[in-house]
């Protein structure tokens, strides 16, 4: 049958002379799968980062090599079928010209022997390796393809893209740059399908941030010595909000700088490297809330520290739901969200979200079976804005404030000399200050947070005990300190700590001290418009304040005028003057009214240990039988003096200076 051999190509015969329009393809190095870039799912070039990208351009006839006769012998029919990578103009033995790409060779039988078919399925990709996690899930296929302007680019590949039809497999190659033949979508799926398995294993991680101690993996990239042994495996083609432009030095003098002097610049910047340390010193996720007035600078502070890690598509805005931000806590493991504008959330939402940045994980779903599905988890740090509250946000929303959601979010207000400024470096106002460092992230951007996770995946300190050695600073020292209090400090220490790496790092331009001296400033602003004490007991002695002067003439009556009960609708209790101070006295329905969404004895145990409320009998009862119009009722005697003393919220007419 081998006299009888034809050939058959499913693409145009194409020879040297007929190759005068063809758009030119730059020449690159052939690379190993070692030497690709082990990032992921933003497809990272091949090219090394300083050699300016190939343009496309229209080679002229006087412009073209000859092909040489032979470079590559032709598939014969007994070794087909198979498929067959070219990845440039390849001239076979035979005489014919194959175009770039990835061919399915075959043959057909007919009565004057074997056809043999090229069948062209789409432009140059290479299967390098085969991805798994460490657990042995989440196959995929490390690709490496030449894009539509001639760029060798590599991605992770999901094997579960190849499901169904393959549609969005085959979208998401068409947004890289993939060329695929329309009529052969069925044999792209065939061939990332082999049934023989690629020998080469690598590991891939789902999500951004640690893998080991010394992986950071990126979306593009892989940083630290192990970089080599995983990859970002992702269903999507690019991750927009991790980028650079510009270089490090001016973001250093232009943006850096300006926070010398200005604590919560630094504060802000200072967050921007917490993120990679929440792990290495064993710390919770939560972040830091500042909040102020219009226009006086809060978004400065997100654009700048944005500009750590990218441009002006990493800030996140409030206006999402609790459900939509687990995606983007999920992209920033590991790292460092911004949420912008507090008041474009639905305050109705603004609780849930708190605790969920907190808790590092989402909601348990179930699957279209009705099994569990994977809980999303995540651990990051987060830095917010607005004109509001974390507390005000949840009250407009109809909901109760829980300690622990102003404790995962940290109110923290700006006001300084300038707006959020101390130091004008110059400039005649704030705003001038503003706009120049708002202008200067926006061209400088995404590489001080690079070259602190270069620094930081060979620095193998024992991180925990360098923030043991910051807390212990007087700085961070209260006297009386409640849990509260001291889980605040161990926040703002930890943003100490970050800030004091990325300065002993070089990426900052800081004295030594500016970081630790801006967190000690930020810790002691918190606590000034906080007050003292336990944040529960405050809330809890707030609401009862809040209840008795909202309903203290409505649903209360005096309990010595019989004629006032006429009055009461939906009775909360009564009120006695007692030696010139008012005396007021709830009933059951009315404390549990009152502590609604508090747990109800340990409420009562802390207005009795406060002295708001008498000690109970020899039961714990704390309602005492009291004779009230003739009747006798179980009332719980509330003394309101002590209460606006210990329960009122304090807020601070200044601010500690720098």
């Amino acid at each position: 049958m081998t006299d009888n051999v034809r050939e058959i190509s499913m693409i145009p015969d194409m020879s040297a002379d007929d190759v005068t329009d063809v758009t030119a393809v730059t020449g690159q190095k052939s690379l190993s799968f070692s030497e690709a870039p082990a990032g992921g799912n933003d497809v990272t070039d091949v090219m090394p980062q300083k050699e300016s990208l190939p343009t496309s351009k229209v080679i002229q006839p006087g412009e073209i090599t000859p092909l040489p006769e032979l470079l590559e012998p032709h598939i014969p029919y007994e070794k087909r079928p198979c498929w067959h990578v070219y990845d440039d103009f390849t001239r076979l033995d035979n005489g014919k010209l194959m175009r770039p790409g990835t061919y399915y060779l075959y043959f057909e039988e007919d009565d004057d022997g074997a056809i043999l078919m090229d069948k062209w399925v789409c432009s140059p990709l290479h299967i390098e390796a085969q991805t798994s996690d460490r657990r042995d899930n989440n196959f995929g296929r490390f690709l490496r393809f030449k894009d539509s302007k001639g760029r060798w680019k590599t991605w992770a590949m999901p094997m579960e893209l190849l499901r169904a039809s393959g549609e969005e497999l085959r979208g998401t190659l068409l947004t890289m740059g993939v060329l695929i033949d329309p009529h052969s979508f069925r044999e792209l799926s065939c061939y990332l399908l082999q049934t023989v398995a690629p020998k080469k294993q690598i590991n891939c991680s789902l999500q951004t941030g640690w893998y080991g101690r010394h992986a950071y993996v990126l979306p593009d990239q892989v940083i630290g010595p192990d970089a080599d042994q995983v990859v970002f495996q992702s269903n999507q083609a690019a991750y927009e909000e991790f980028c650079a432009a510009g270089t490090l030095t001016a973001w250093r003098e232009n943006v850096a700088a300006k926070a010398v002097g200005n604590p919560m610049l630094a504060l802000g910047l200072s967050c921007a490297f917490v993120g990679p340390l929440l792990q290495l010193t064993h710390s919770e996720g939560g972040g830091i809330h500042m909040l102020g007035d219009s226009s006086s600078g809060k978004t400065t502070i997100a654009r700048a520290s944005s500009s750590v890690w990218g441009g002006k598509e990493y800030r996140r805005s409030w206006r999402t739901t609790a459900n939509g931000l687990e995606g983007a806590a999920a992209l920033f493991n590991d790292g460092f969200l911004v949420l912008d504008e507090i008041s474009e959330c639905d305050p109705s939402d603004v609780g849930e979200i708190a605790y969920a940045l907190g808790n590092g994980y989402g909601k348990q779903r179930a699957s279209r079976y009705g099994s569990a599905r994977p809980v999303t988890r995540w651990l990051t740090f987060a830095l917010s804005n607005g004109e509001r509250s974390i507390a005000t946000a949840i009250r407009e929303g109809g909901g109760r404030v829980k300690a622990g959601q102003s404790m995962r979010l940290l109110d923290l207000p700006t006001k300084r000399k300038y707006g959020v400024f101390d130091d004008l470096h110059g400039f005649d106002h704030g705003a001038a200050l503003s706009d120049y460092i708002c202008s200067e992230a926006l061209l400088n951007y995404g590489h001080a947070g690079r070259v602190y996770l270069e620094r930081l995946t060979h620095d193998d300190r024992n991180f925990s005990e360098y923030l043991r050695q910051i807390k212990s600073l007087p700085g961070f020292q209260v006297n009386g300190a409640e849990g509260q209090d001291k889980r605040a400090a161990g926040r703002f220490a930890l943003i100490a700590l970050a800030g004091e790496l990325a300065t002993e790092y070089g990426i900052t331009g800081w004295p030594s001290g500016t970081a630790t001296e801006a967190a000690i400033i930020g810790y002691h602003t918190w606590k000034a418009q906080r007050g003292e004490g336990n944040d529960e007991k405050r809330q809890i002695f707030s609401a009862l304040l809040d209840f008795i002067e909202r309903h203290g003439d409505s649903r209360f009556s005096d309990m010595d005028d019989k004629d006032s009960d006429k009055m009461v609708r939906d009775r909360a209790g009564y009120w006695r003057d007692e030696n010139s101070v008012r005396t007021y006295y709830l009933n059951a329905d009315g404390m549990k009214e009152t502590l609604k969404g508090f747990d109800f004895k340990l409420s009562l145990d802390l207005l009795e240990q406060n002295g708001i409320i008498p000690p109970g009998n020899s039961k714990g009862e704390r309602a005492h039988p009291i004779r009230v119009h003739g009747k006798t009722v179980r009332l719980y005697r509330v003394d309101f003096e002590r209460l606006q003393n210990d329960g009122a919220p304090v807020y601070p007419a200044q601010y500690p200076e720098a």
